[in-house]
């Protein structure tokens, strides 16, 4: 039997066999006759079919999938829906949207064409999808033909900039669509990493976490995904604890903050793991060249470890990188090159160098080594013979350290984030963290069974309650900012 992440997106004819047969398909039957009606008042046919991919929320394991590592993420309910069909007459890319805030955007039917980074659209996030699957087809040797126009039509319940990958939903969801538009399908973990690679075109260098869940995920499991082969491993959650996601309310801008934030931190890694390998013996020239991440040296770190007694990679960050930020100069003094030469082959690295003012290795290598240990220390956690109430205490308290490294060492927390993990943690939560890229969106909370309705209660009061007489958010909207949720599946075709 094939490994669930070797077989091709699931084909349906029922909205059911994905979205159940709770009020959650009830849900899900408004937005399909909603979104065909749309779509026949837009575009004056109905659509060809439409894919689904849902958005994530990671448990474990935070930045350190762009560095080889693997993390521990579920599915959530909340999805992004595109409708699509293929047009034989005029060739442009029609890409509207159910929520009449976001315009139709139009593009040339030209899978070379640039997107331009300088003029952020919505509608980008479909191109890099549209890019993504040419490029993958022509490396595949698959002959699409010439370019025909899409209409498309997107609906989407993840929220915008919560670090629930609204991003990756979308453009999974997409890249599936086109697919399916071009009658053809792959097997899960070809579709993962090619989305994956989809999200580059503009300009985020995402590890893959997002686009593997999305695509890869099961009903009732969080997955323990791993890089470099793609796959996926199911991790039943223990009995007893639910995971309440909350929003901080402050939007998550990855692709606009990069070069500060995101692609900063992947700058800072390479940087960090150069240094390692060269104070661990490597020539400069090696490890410029053969060194991508703090994965691949973590070998030498772990050698050197066991010559001191011990095990632990970070030992070698203590004693070999020091906890002051590194300038420019200093770093370029220990790899003997200029660092624009280092990254000459990535535009977004370049600007990164151009914003940065220093880099502080010591502590991206510290989150990034302990928080690879949590996210096995987690799993080992699920798989033992504790007792229930027993793992979701040990699985709170690595949630709460995971918080304490992306906030200290990783500094990708926000006020916001850091008021609603503490106001989590003092009503009731076994563990709660920032999840996603950060710098604002959602925190994750585990929390007894038991106690979830009264919990949310508490949260609407003490964090969201100010807020709403502010006018920050409307009270009828609270349930779209925090929600419990289980498990949920993973990217679909619909056929009906």
């Amino acid at each position: 039997m094939m490994r669930h992440e070797e077989v091709p997106i699931p084909i349906h004819s029922a909205l059911d066999e994905v979205y159940g047969e709770s009020s959650q398909l009830e849900e899900a039957q408004l937005r399909f006759h909603r979104l065909k009606t749309k779509f026949h008042k837009v575009f004056g046919h109905l659509p060809q079919l439409c894919a689904r991919s849902p958005g994530r929320v990671n448990l474990i394991g935070e930045h350190i999938d762009y560095e080889g590592y693997s993390v521990l993420p579920m599915a959530i309910r909340q999805d992004t829906i595109v409708a699509i069909r293929r047009s034989e007459g005029e060739k442009v890319l029609r890409i509207a949207n159910v929520n009449d805030k976001y315009q139709m955007c139009t593009y040339p039917a030209d899978p070379n064409q640039e997107i331009d980074l300088k003029n952020h659209k919505w509608g980008h996030y479909f191109i890099c999808g549209y890019k993504g699957f040419y490029e993958f087809s022509r490396s595949r040797g698959i002959d699409l033909g010439a370019p025909v126009g899409l209409d498309v039509l997107i609906d989407g319940t993840v929220p915008t900039g919560s670090g629930l990958s609204s991003s990756a939903a979308l453009v999974c969801a997409s890249t599936i669509a086109i697919m399916a538009a071009f009658e053809e399908n792959f097997p899960k973990k070809e579709i993962a990493q090619l989305t994956c690679e989809c999200e580059r075109h503009i300009g985020t260098q995402s590890g893959g976490m997002d686009q593997a869940i999305s695509v890869m995920a099961k009903t009732g499991f969080a997955e323990l995904i791993d890089f470099n082969p793609i796959r996926a491993t199911d991790v039943q959650l223990p009995a007893g604890g639910t995971f309440v996601v909350a929003h901080s309310l402050a939007e998550s801008q990855k692709a606009v903050t990069a070069a500060t934030n995101y692609n900063n931190r992947v700058v800072e890694c390479r940087l960090a793991s150069i240094l390692l390998a060269i104070k661990l013996g490597m020539k400069p020239q090696d490890a410029i060249l053969n060194v991508k991440t703090l994965s691949d040296v973590e070998g030498l770190c772990i050698s050197y470890a066991s010559n001191h007694g011990s095990s632990d990679p970070n030992l070698a960050v203590k004693e070999l990188l020091k906890e002051e930020p590194y300038t420019l100069d200093e770093i370029e003094k220990i790899t003997g090159e200029n660092l624009e030469s280092i990254f000459r082959n990535s535009a977004s690295s370049l600007d990164v160098l151009k914003a940065a003012k220093h880099f502080k290795l010591y502590q991206r290598a510290s989150h990034v080594y302990s928080e690879a240990k949590r996210v096995h220390a987690f799993k080992d956690t699920v798989s033992s013979d504790l007792s229930d109430e027993d793992k979701l205490k040990n699985l709170g308290d690595l949630m709460n350290a995971s918080h304490y490294s992306c906030s200290v060492l990783y500094e990708c927390s926000c006020p916001e984030l850091e008021e609603l993990v503490n106001i989590c943690k003092e009503n009731g939560a076994l563990g709660a963290r920032l999840t996603g890229a950060g710098w604002g969106g959602c925190a994750v909370a585990l929390v007894k069974d038991s106690i979830v309705p009264q919990f949310i209660l508490n949260l609407k009061e003490k964090f969201y309650q100010s807020r709403i007489s502010r006018g920050v958010i409307n009270n009828n909207d609270l349930g779209l900012y925090v929600f419990a949720s289980k498990p949920s599946s993973g990217a679909a075709i619909f056929k009906f």
